[in-house]
């Protein structure tokens, strides 16, 4: 926590910390700011959601583990909501190691469907009473640990955008992640399965032309070779498949578990 909040004071905020362990590794925190929940649940999405549901602040910012705020957090975010009270939610940007940006960050104003695709976790801050209001939780097939390993936040995201919330983009940048091979994330198996799956949960069976396309721009960009294309187009299909069948066993739009 020191590492993360650097630039920054740690009693100027209240942390909830979602520990997955097991029973004979639980930890405690003598921080009153710091509130410690120990859980044998696995999974990206179910730690998230655990912390949501036990969060007690009007204005939520979602962590990682690996990243480094920017100095006046506190005071860019509080900012950002009194210069747009409207606003359910505000994403910012974050930059890696190299002082570069770390996504394609749409220009400053409302979220578009499209823009949400470059949003990620360590920018995500939201108003927490009209999310818990409108049931709005991270989908427990999609990210780290879970059914398909990816697209964990636009699926979020695209759920609160579908009822109706109010999102905002302030270009601003409040976190520093270190960066990813974004190419290698792109052609592996997670990506395609992940990625397939979200797309038909919100095209349908257009998703198929949709992977046929992805192929070729991640062949085009050199993250496949010519030879990989067969096995990621079956791969891509399964994840449709295997999306298609949970959703005729539930209803799977915004899964919660505790």
């Amino acid at each position: 926590m020191d590492r993360l909040f650097v630039h920054n004071s740690l009693e100027d905020f209240n942390i909830i910390i979602i520990n997955q362990t097991s029973s004979n590794a639980l930890l405690e925190s003598s921080n009153p700011n710091i509130k410690v929940i120990n859980s044998f649940a696995k999974g990206s999405p179910a730690s998230r959601n655990l912390a949501i549901k036990n969060s007690t602040a009007d204005i939520c910012l979602m962590a990682d583990d690996d990243i480094v705020y920017e100095p006046n957090l506190k005071a860019t975010i509080l900012s950002a909501y009194q210069e747009h009270p409207e606003a359910d939610f505000i994403s910012f940007e974050a930059k890696n190691e190299f002082n570069k940006s770390q996504a394609p960050y749409p220009q400053e104003g409302w979220h578009s469907k499209s823009s949400l695709t470059t949003i990620f976790t360590w920018v995500i801050t939201f108003k927490r009473d009209i999310f818990s209001k409108k049931s709005i939780y991270f989908n427990h097939h999609f990210g780290v640990g879970s059914t398909f390993k990816g697209s964990t936040e636009y699926v979020f995201l695209r759920n609160a955008f579908d009822k109706g919330l109010r999102m905002y983009h302030v270009p601003k940048t409040i976190v520093m992640h270190p960066e990813e091979s974004s190419g290698r994330k792109m052609g592996s198996d997670n990506a395609f399965y992940a990625s397939s799956a979200r797309t038909y949960r919100f095209h349908g069976n257009l998703s198929y032309f949709w992977l046929v396309k992805y192929i070729f721009n991640v062949l085009r960009n050199k993250h496949i070779s010519l030879t990989e294309i067969p096995h990621k187009f079956r791969v891509g299909c399964r994840g449709i498949s295997k999306y298609k069948a949970l959703e005729k066993s539930r209803d799977i739009d915004n899964v919660y578990f505790d």
